[in-house]
């Protein structure tokens, strides 16, 4: 949806002037980038961002820069499951906040820029610029992996406008999210 929305800026239509090849997650789409030119464009998250400016490949900009705020993942579940499993839930949701401040601190950059580069196959140079990018305060990953409302909200007007999801018009995000469940979760690390 974002990459439609920033040819859509650019006056590109799907269909008229490109068409959508799915070819899997970011390493792949920057492998097939390398290696097809029928592959002009694609989403590139971190590290594959970096690794593809390195590779000459131009970048049209970063998305939030292009289109705001944008709540890019989360955890979902079904209400009644929720419901049903608060203890497990907010335990797992106090484990990602935990992760998140560990990842985060700078204290584990060196580390986790080893674990990044090791896991995803990149040179150290660019998981540790990789991970200096991860902790932007409005780029990077959101501190105690807080959920941006904003950043929903954006999402379910792309989804609106660039799906036609909901006859064009964005519902509430109410309707969907529920962070009782985050903070309780906060209140179990606070604790600790």
């Amino acid at each position: 949806m974002q990459l439609k929305k920033i040819l859509l800026n650019n006056r590109l239509r799907e269909g008229a002037d490109y068409k959508i090849l799915p070819v899997g997650r970011t390493g792949l789409r920057l492998q097939g980038m390398k290696e097809n030119k029928a592959y002009k464009g694609a989403m590139l998250n971190l590290p594959f961002s970096l690794e593809a400016k390195g590779a000459g490949l131009t970048s049209m900009g970063r998305a939030v820069d292009l289109l705001g705020a944008y709540q890019g993942n989360g955890t979902i579940v079904m209400r009644q499951w929720a419901a049903d499993n608060r203890d497990t839930l907010e335990r797992y949701i106090a484990g990602l906040i935990e992760g998140t401040r560990w990842v985060l601190a700078p204290a584990n950059r060196q580390t986790a820029a080893k674990l990044l580069s090791e896991r995803f196959k990149v040179s150290p140079q660019i998981a540790t610029q990789a991970m200096e990018m991860m902790a932007e305060p409005r780029f990077g990953i959101a501190p105690d992996a807080r959920f941006d409302m904003a950043g929903f909200r954006n999402v379910l007007a792309l989804r609106a406008e660039i799906e036609g999801t909901w006859g064009g018009k964005a519902p509430p995000p109410d309707r969907y999210v529920d962070l009782s469940y985050y903070a309780n979760a906060l209140k179990r690390v606070e604790r600790q």
